[in-house]
């Protein structure tokens, strides 16, 4: 099997005790089948820690798992933040969901994919304080490949090449990142046309100009973030919000945090808006390669995932819009607060990545909302980039 890794992700190292936001907090942790087995051996010592255990795991339908605190937090969690289940046990005697975190991985095939979840403070202070572009790391390992039955391998033969470049065209700080998001949306929607007919041996054709020097694949002069229908923007940025703020929190501070937003953003004027936009852009100039690690970090873990359902332009659309969204709950911390140092980047990623990616029930109504028509290709080309106006042409010269 060949395995596929970001290189960044090797410097990771968890910060145990030291972490500023455990992820020792669950809405429910399942035991995989090797663990739960561990535990009984535990358990069957009749012990103190041994009741304890079973005071703290339950079991239905054959699936085991821990009653967490009423906070959340799993029953196993000591005082200094550390896993008491790790101290006493060993780290190899921790759940599986315990064992991998913050890594996930993605299998197609032959090949397995590999990455880090932005939920992760560590794995964010990586990210936000390299600026160097996400590298990858192949190598090849005995791992028999899983089966291809739920795989359409000509769409992946296909496929793959195409999000390869679309995480090159992400990463390309040559275009600003509106131009970024438009090129991708636009591309996206050829992919998924060619997909829906079956006719997979377009795709190469569709990303076949990217490969040259333009790094708008010939779409330069097509979009640009000034010619943008700025109403447009201001409705469905406004829309965002609004199902942000209907989204089921698991912390009472980003639920707040986002209803914030939302108020300041319905209650303020156009020009005030657009007037922030700008002067955070010029702020965010040096750090501009933050939201494209975002970016970077949705396409890479869910675009290739089209292989199974087909749905490549969904996928794309949820990558650009929480990009652009993050940047406006950025550009209002800012703004609030006079100040956006990274920190405050890492808390905004963090907790979206937290409370909407890893929350499948937020995720899949958010999605749902995504597929409606308010956020139709063409409202999204108009709101954040369309072709720009047309010069008023010059009055011929008088005939004497």
């Amino acid at each position: 099997m060949i395995i596929r890794t970001l290189t960044l992700y090797d410097r990771f190292k968890c910060a145990g005790s030291a972490c500023k936001d455990t992820c020792c907090v669950h809405d429910k942790l399942v035991l995989d089948n090797k663990t739960y087995f561990e535990y009984q051996r535990v358990i069957s010592k009749g012990d103190a820690f041994g009741r304890r255990m079973v005071a703290s795991i339950s079991e239905r339908n054959g699936v085991a798992s821990f009653r967490m605190r009423e906070n959340g937090e799993c029953p196993f969690l000591l005082r200094n933040r550390l896993c008491e289940l790790q101290i006493r046990l060993g780290a190899d005697k921790i759940a599986e969901t315990c064992r991998k975190y913050p890594t996930f991985s993605k299998e197609y095939g032959n090949y397995r994919e590999i990455g880090c979840r932005f939920s992760c403070p560590e794995v964010l202070r990586l990210v936000l304080t390299h600026p160097e572009r996400f590298e990858v790391r192949e190598r090849e390992n005995d791992t028999e490949p899983v089966s291809l039955d739920d795989l359409n391998v000509n769409l992946f033969e296909a496929l793959y090449p195409v999000r390869q470049r679309v995480l090159q065209i992400a990463q390309d700080s040559r275009n600003p990142l509106y131009l970024t998001g438009t090129i991708l949306l636009r591309l996206a929607s050829g992919v998924q046309a060619a997909i829906d007919r079956k006719a997979y041996g377009e795709l190469a054709s569709l990303v076949a100009p990217f490969e040259g020097d333009d790094p708008t694949g010939g779409m330069a002069g097509v979009a640009t973030d000034e010619t943008a229908d700025a109403a447009l923007r201001e409705e469905l940025i406004l829309r965002l919000l609004k199902m942000h703020c209907k989204l089921e929190f698991r912390k009472e501070d980003n639920a707040v945090r986002i209803a914030r937003a939302f108020e300041i953003f319905k209650g303020e004027t156009s020009e005030k808006r657009i007037a922030r936009e700008r002067e955070f852009n010029s702020f965010m100039k040096e750090r501009e390669y933050e939201y494209r690690k975002w970016l970077f970090y949705v396409l890479h873990r869910d675009l290739l995932d089209a292989v199974r359902d087909g749905k490549f332009f969904s996928r794309m659309r949820y990558a650009v819009l929480t990009t652009f969204c993050l940047f406006e709950l950025g550009a209002l911390e800012w703004q609030s607060r006079g100040k956006f140092p990274p920190q405050r980047q890492e808390d905004l990623f963090r907790n979206y990545a937290r409370e909407l990616d890893e929350n499948p029930k937020n995720l899949a109504r958010f999605m749902k909302k995504l597929n409606g028509s308010a956020f139709a290709l063409p409202k999204l080309l108009r709101a954040f980039a369309c072709p720009p106006k047309k010069e008023t042409p010059e009055p011929a010269p008088a005939v004497e």
